[in-house]
C-alpha cells in the first residue's frame, strides 16, 4: 500500500514539472518581449496609477461640498460671466463718460475765451465785415474795445510780410478814414426775445415782442413770454432794448459777422487757444451769423473760415459779392 502511494506522488511531480516546461515554453518569448520595452514609459509621470483607495474620500467631500450649493450649468455660468463683463463695461463706459463732459466743457470754456477775445479786440486787432440782406457791408476795426468804421478799404497783412517788415504789416488796417463809432446796432453777440405784456389790461391791446442785444459774448438764447416791460428794462440795461420789427427793418432778417483776429506778440496772446488760428497769415476767423424772424430766432457759428455757409445764407442778398 504504501509502495502504491509513493508511485503516486511520483507521478504527479513528474506531471507538475513537465506542465511548468510547457509554460515556459510558451510564455517565454513573451516575457522576454515585455522585458524588452523602453524602461521610461514604466516610470513615466503621466502614466502613474492612482490608488483607489482615494477616490472614495475625495468623492465624499466633494459629495458634502455639492449638498450644500447645487451644481451650476454651463448655461448659468455662461450668463454670469456675461453679466460680470457688461457690469464692467458700463462701469468703464461710465468713468469715459465724465472724463469726456471734463474735456468738452474744458474745450468749450477755451473756445469762449478766444470767441471773446475776438469779438472785443483783446489781447490783438480783430475786422469785422457786417453784411445783412438790406444794406452795403460795413467794415469795422476793434481794438481793445474801441470801435472804428473803414470808410475805405481793410488792408490785410500777407503771409511772410511781417517778418520782412519788422511787424510794419503784422496787423490790418484801414486805407481811408477811419472814424470812432460804437458798436454796430445789426451785431450782437446774445439774443434775448420777450413777449411783453401791458401791465393793465384793455379791451383791445397788443403785445410788444422786444430784442435784447446784449453786448457780452453769450451763445444762450432766452425766450420769456408775458413778461412785464420792466423786467426787459432790467435785463436790458447793458443792451440795446428795439422791436423785433425795428430789429427786421433796420437789419434785415440775416446778419453775418465775419472776424479776422490778429494776436499780439504777448504773454495775453500766448495764454489764448491760438490753434485756432490756421489761416496762413495766423489770423482767426470766427463766424456769427443770426436769422431772426417772428417765428424763430437762429444762431450759427463757426472757429474758421466757412465760404460754403456764406454762399448760402446770404445768397439771395443784392451786395453778395462784396464778401464772398
Amino acid at each position: 500500500m504504501e509502495f502504491i502511494f509513493v508511485q503516486l506522488f511520483i507521478f504527479l511531480l513528474s506531471t507538475r514539472l513537465g506542465t511548468s516546461d510547457w509554460v515556459s515554453e510558451w510564455m517565454g518569448p513573451l516575457q522576454n518581449q515585455f522585458k524588452g520595452l523602453p524602461s521610461h514609459r514604466r516610470s513615466d509621470p503621466d502614466l502613474r496609477m492612482i490608488q483607489v483607495t482615494q477616490e472614495p474620500e475625495e468623492n465624499k467631500k466633494m459629495q458634502l461640498v455639492d449638498n450644500s450649493e447645487p451644481p451650476k450649468q454651463p448655461n448659468q455660468l455662461s450668463a454670469i460671466n456675461l453679466k460680470i463683463k457688461l457690469e464692467e463695461t458700463l462701469r468703464t463706459a461710465k468713468v469715459l463718460a465724465e472724463t469726456l463732459k471734463i474735456q468738452i466743457a474744458d474745450l468749450i470754456g477755451r473756445e469762449n475765451v478766444l470767441k471773446h477775445a475776438i469779438t472785443n479786440g483783446r489781447s490783438g486787432v480783430s475786422t469785422l465785415t457786417v453784411t445783412t440782406m438790406s444794406q452795403v457791408p460795413r467794415s469795422y476795426i476793434i481794438r481793445d474795445g474801441r470801435w472804428t468804421l473803414c470808410n475805405g478799404m481793410i488792408q490785410f497783412p500777407l503771409a511772410g510780410q511781417a517778418n520782412m517788415f519788422n511787424g510794419l504789416f503784422s496787423e490790418p488796417r484801414c486805407i481811408g478814414r477811419e472814424v470812432a463809432t460804437v458798436q454796430d446796432p445789426c451785431v450782437f453777440n446774445s439774443i434775448i426775445k420777450y413777449d411783453v405784456v401791458p401791465t393793465k389790461r384793455a379791451l383791445e391791446y397788443k403785445e410788444d415782442e422786444y430784442l435784447c442785444l446784449k453786448p457780452t459774448f453769450n451763445i444762450t438764447l432766452e425766450r420769456y413770454m408775458s413778461v412785464t416791460r420792466q423786467l426787459v428794462n432790467e435785463t436790458c440795461k447793458d443792451g440795446i432794448v428795439k422791436s423785433l420789427a425795428e430789429s427786421n427793418l433796420e437789419c434785415g432778417l440775416r446778419i453775418l459777422s465775419e472776424y479776422s483776429f490778429y494776436p499780439h506778440r504777448s504773454s495775453a496772446a500766448a495764454s489764448l487757444p491760438l490753434e485756432y488760428c490756421i489761416e496762413k497769415d495766423g489770423s482767426c476767423k470766427l463766424i456769427m451769423a443770426w436769422h431772426v424772424s417772428n417765428s424763430t430766432i437762429e444762431n450759427f457759428e463757426f472757429l474758421k473760415n466757412e465760404h460754403n455757409f456764406k454762399k448760402y445764407f446770404i445768397k439771395n442778398g443784392p451786395y453778395i459779392d462784396h464778401v464772398i
